[in-house]
């Protein structure tokens, strides 16, 4: 019998010649088949997907959320207690010393980073959403979703930063607007009384645009919307993110809490254009 060839024997009885070239041929065509009803599933998705298919006038609500919350330029991250890997500790600033003849400061028991610290026990983490608010689909989402001035600034900043927000790190309400005169209304206890300047500044101080090969990328200002809480960062585009670098890592640090977050730049094309 040939190497190529075996028999079938049922009850007894020869059975049908089988070659395993033709059992090769058939697993082949299994494969084949998979591979096929993979691409087309592929395909599927990605004619499903608001941003490879349709122009933002045609969004639905749900799509828009979908743009602002769970695609290639909205990511979820999970904020930890700990250091970023890549940054050295930076001790949040201290009060100012005491001077002669006066006491020294009375401590309020308030940190710059909203009250975030360490706790004993199991260290949990805080989920957070991560945006590049700058990115063309995510500007036209907010522009569907709720077109307000503030949505103007950031398109006019977007031409020169990379804009990251940060939504569900700070919370809405823990810090007056800037400008806004302190109160002392008992009914403010739960809104740190100082301008959030500080707690910006130690936000810029530990955050990062990081690519293979290059240069970090340091951030030339911060804001913060105080009636929701979001961060809002801005890194200069002076040194450009390409789509040969592949990925990109966000990691910046909020008091004790560290965050990362690495985006695939191949996934956030927008009619067919790397968007950031």
């Amino acid at each position: 019998m040939s190497s190529f060839e075996r028999y079938t024997v049922l009850n007894g009885q020869p059975g049908v010649r089988v070659t395993r070239l033709s059992g090769m041929r058939r697993f082949a065509q299994r494969c084949a088949t998979g591979i096929a009803a993979t691409g087309v599933t592929a395909a599927i998705l990605l004619a499903a997907e608001p941003w490879s298919s349709k122009d933002s006038s045609t969004w639905t609500s749900r799509e828009v959320q979908q743009v602002l919350t769970d695609s290639p330029w909205a990511q979820q991250a999970g904020a930890k207690f700990g250091l970023a890997a890549e940054e050295p500790e930076a001790p949040p600033p201290g009060p100012p010393a005491a001077q002669p003849g006066l006491g020294g400061p009375v401590n309020s028991g308030v940190r710059w980073d909203g009250g975030v610290g360490r706790s004993r026990g199991a260290d949990p983490t805080l989920n957070v959403l991560i945006r590049w608010d700058s990115a063309l689909p995510v500007r036209e989402a907010l522009q569907r979703s709720n077109p307000d001035p503030h949505q103007a600034y950031i398109h006019e900043r977007a031409g020169r930063d990379y804009i990251i927000s940060i939504i569900g790190l700070v919370p809405a309400g823990r810090y007056r607007s800037v400008g806004q005169a302190a109160s002392d209304s008992r009914s403010d206890d739960a809104v740190d009384a100082r301008n959030p300047e500080e707690m910006l500044e130690g936000v810029m101080s530990a955050s990062r645009l990081m690519a293979k090969d290059k240069p970090a990328i340091s951030p030339e200002d911060a804001k913060l919307d105080a009636a929701t809480g979001t961060l809002h960062i801005f890194f200069p585009r002076t040194a450009p993110i390409t789509a040969s670098d592949k990925d990109v890592l966000f990691i910046t640090r909020f008091g004790a809490l560290s965050i990362q977050r690495q985006f695939r730049l191949k996934n956030m094309k927008y009619h067919e254009k790397l968007e950031l």
